[in-house]
């Protein structure tokens, strides 16, 4: 009888497998986690029309706003002829409103206002400009009676402003349209405007009133400023202000008409030339006429530039355009040294070659830290940023700082944490001192956080000579202070 061949010998194996090849694995196109879901463009795009037709249709049943906004859009793409009517109607709507506006009315309502304003400036006026104008002049006019009755935080305003800019660009658009009638309008608009709402409407007039409607504007103004009494001592606060809104004028229409000239005899008729100097000078500069520049700014009086600085940048643009670049160098050092201004170091620095900004860097350094103000020299060295500076700062002049000025300490103490804790916490001791002090109750809460991150950087606390350790610290606070219940409540 035949035997079965063993499991073992050669002819019981089964054929050697293949060699395959190492298996990879299927490399699948990264997808974000919520593709598809989010709010995005595209993905309401893929719901399709009929299904985000039936949202909006449902939506639109409980609010009255969205509801008017698909209406006007509808009319938009289908009955443009009657868009503008539509506008005016809804716009008179509100202007026959009485009730008072509270603030969580103010947001949507200048949202829809916007929202109209943008029908009126795009579509209105592609299908008629002339009922383009008369809507958005509307839209001007309810500022008044909104105003009264509401208490807006600018929302509004900056609604009314842009529709009082977007209203002279259209006023320029309109053909055959005579500049007296375009002065007249003007005119009643800024008259019977007691908030504002068309600061900027000069600005956008030059196209409307052309070269003949602005020499008739300012023959009316100039005529209305002379009818007023001649500026004197005591003079009635109503004339003083009559006047300053008319030179003001005259200010605004000469800069719609670039006219660098009528603004400079603008501001001689005002009462206070002198706050306009920068003003004038920027103008002057914008023309490449920096030598007249200089010589107006050479009129601020002594004590604006030591205190104010604003014309610093000015003087300095001017010298460089007027090819002074050494003049504008001192005149940046100038800067820097006297009140450690950082943007005009480093605009200096930027002149210098590479090995004089290596020697001005060092005496930069030590300017800053011979400093009298240390608080001001704390936060330079922090800006620029030298933090070891900084926490020799600290360490030398600690009890100087004064621990009020938290808008400094606080954020020198955070930088300093982690590689000077020691003089982060001699900071932050002085934000804790301070608050306790005067018994400023309200700011307990801040000192109490201040003391939790002392606590934290005990750990990593060295000896240093007048620096006691965080037990002796709280010891002295707690006897010092010990009947500031408020505070200790908040600590443990």
């Amino acid at each position: 009888m035949a035997r079965s061949p063993s499991p073992k010998s050669p002819s019981s194996q089964s054929p050697a497998p293949k060699s395959r090849a190492p298996k990879t694995a299927s490399r699948k196109p990264a997808v974000p986690a919520k593709a598809g879901t989010t709010l995005t463009r595209e993905n309401l795009q893929a719901l399709g029309a009929e299904r985000l037709a039936s949202f909006l249709m449902e939506l639109a049943e409980h609010d009255a706003a969205l509801g008017r906004t698909l209406r006007m859009a509808l009319t938009a793409a289908h009955a443009r002829d009657r868009l503008g009517k539509e506008v005016e109607k809804r716009l008179r709507a509100i202007q026959r409103s009485r009730g008072f506006l509270s603030w969580d009315k103010l947001k949507p309502l200048a949202a829809e206002l916007d929202a109209l304003r943008h029908t009126i400036l795009e579509d209105v006026a592609a299908a008629d400009i002339e009922t383009a104008a008369r809507t958005m002049r509307l839209l001007v006019e309810l500022a008044p009676s909104i105003h009264e009755r509401s208490d807006d935080n600018g929302y509004l305003s900056n609604v009314f402003c842009d529709a009082a800019s977007d209203l002279g660009r259209l006023w320029g658009r309109l053909p055959n349209r005579k500049p007296a009638d375009v002065v007249e309008d003007i005119l009643t608009l800024l008259d019977s405007d007691e908030y504002g709402t068309c600061d900027d409407l000069l600005s956008s007039c030059r196209a409307a009133l052309g070269t003949d409607g602005a020499a008739l504007l300012r023959a009316t103004l100039m005529k209305r400023l002379q009818a007023l009494p001649l500026p004197r001592d005591g003079e009635d606060y109503r004339a003083i202000g009559a006047r300053f809104r008319i030179t003001r004028r005259l200010q605004d229409l000469a800069d719609a008409m670039d006219d660098v000239a009528a603004y400079i005899e603008a501001v001689g008729l005002g009462t206070h030339p002198d706050r306009f100097i920068g003003d004038v000078a920027r103008r002057l500069l914008d023309k490449g006429r920096a030598r007249e520049a200089l010589e107006w700014l050479a009129r601020e009086p002594a004590e604006a530039v030591r205190f104010d600085g604003a014309s610093d940048d000015l003087r300095i643009e001017a010298h460089e355009a007027a090819g002074e670049r050494d003049t504008a160098q001192a005149l940046r050092l100038k800067i820097f040294h006297t009140r450690l201004s950082l943007p005009h170091w480093r605009a200096y620095q930027r002149h210098l070659g590479d090995y004089d900004a290596i020697d001005a860097e060092e005496q930069a350094l030590a300017h800053i830290i011979d400093f009298p103000d240390r608080a001001a020299a704390l936060a330079a060295l922090l800006e620029w940023p030298a933090l070891d500076e900084a926490a020799r700062l600290v360490r030398t002049h600690a009890d100087t700082l004064d621990g009020r000025n938290y808008a400094t300490l606080r954020p020198a103490a955070e930088r300093l944490s982690e590689a000077h804790p020691n003089e982060a916490t001699r900071l932050y001791r002085r934000l804790v001192e301070a608050v306790l002090d005067q018994a400023l109750s309200r700011s307990y809460s801040y000192a109490a956080k201040d003391l939790k991150a002392c606590h934290a950087l005990a750990p990593m606390m060295t000896d240093a000579p007048g620096l006691e350790t965080h037990e002796a610290f709280m010891t002295h606070l707690k006897t010092r202070h010990r009947r500031k219940l408020g505070f200790w409540s908040l600590v443990s």
